[in-house]
C-alpha cells in the first residue's frame, strides 16, 4: 500500500495544477466599497453570495498560487513556503468541492460557511509564515540583490492585497449567513 501513496500524491498534485492553470486564466472580479456596502445591506442573499464565492475564491486563490509558483526556486524550497503552498492547496480543494453543489439546499450553504471559516482560520498565520520564508530565503542566499528585492516587494504587496480581499469576501459572506432571519 505504501507504494501507491506517491502515485496518489502525484495525481492529486496534477489535479491541483490543472485547477490552478484553469482558474488563474480569469481575473478576479473588481470589487468596490460600494459593492461591499450594497451586498452587506438587508437585501443580501446567502445563495447569491454562495454562487459568487464558489467561483470567485478559486480565481483569487489560483491567481496568487500561480504568482507564488513564479518565485525563485530557493524561496519556494523553504519550509515556510512549502507550508504556505500546502495551506493554499488545501483551501482551494475544499472550496472546489462546492462548484457543482446546489445552493437551494440549506445543508450545502451551512457546510460552505464551515469550510470558509476553516479556510479563514487556516490562513491566520499566512503573514508570519511568508515573512519567515523570506527570512529563510535571504539567509540561505547570503546576498541581497536590489532587483530581486524590488520584485519580491512587488509580489508581497500583491500577495497581501489578495489575502485581504479573500478575507473580506469570506467575512462578508459569513456575516450575511449569521444575520438573524425574519420570522
Amino acid at each position: 500500500m505504501k507504494s501507491l501513496r506517491p502515485l496518489v500524491r502525484a495525481a492529486a498534485l496534477a489535479s491541483v495544477s490543472k485547477h490552478i492553470d484553469h482558474f488563474s486564466r480569469f481575473s478576479p472580479s473588481p470589487l468596490s466599497m460600494k459593492h461591499f456596502l450594497d451586498f452587506g445591506s438587508v437585501k443580501a442573499c446567502e445563495r447569491t453570495s454562495f454562487k459568487f464565492l464558489r467561483q470567485e475564491l478559486p480565481v483569487r486563490l489560483c491567481n496568487i498560487m500561480k504568482e507564488v509558483s513564479l518565485l525563485p526556486d530557493q524561496l519556494l524550497s523553504t519550509p515556510s513556503l512549502q507550508l504556505l503552498q500546502t495551506c493554499y492547496t488545501q483551501s482551494l480543494m475544499e472550496i472546489l468541492e462546492f462548484l457543482d453543489k446546489n445552493p437551494e439546499h440549506q445543508e450545502v450553504l451551512e457546510s460552505f460557511v464551515e469550510v470558509l471559516e476553516n479556510v479563514r482560520n487556516r490562513h491566520n498565520e499566512v503573514v508570519p509564515t511568508m515573512a519567515q520564508g523570506v527570512i529563510e530565503y535571504r539567509q540561505a542566499s547570503g546576498r541581497r540583490d536590489p532587483v530581486t528585492d524590488h520584485n519580491l516587494q512587488y509580489f508581497l504587496d500583491r500577495f497581501y492585497t489578495s489575502r485581504i480581499s479573500i478575507r473580506m469576501l469570506i467575512n462578508q459572506h459569513n456575516r450575511i449567513c449569521l444575520w438573524p432571519r425574519p420570522l
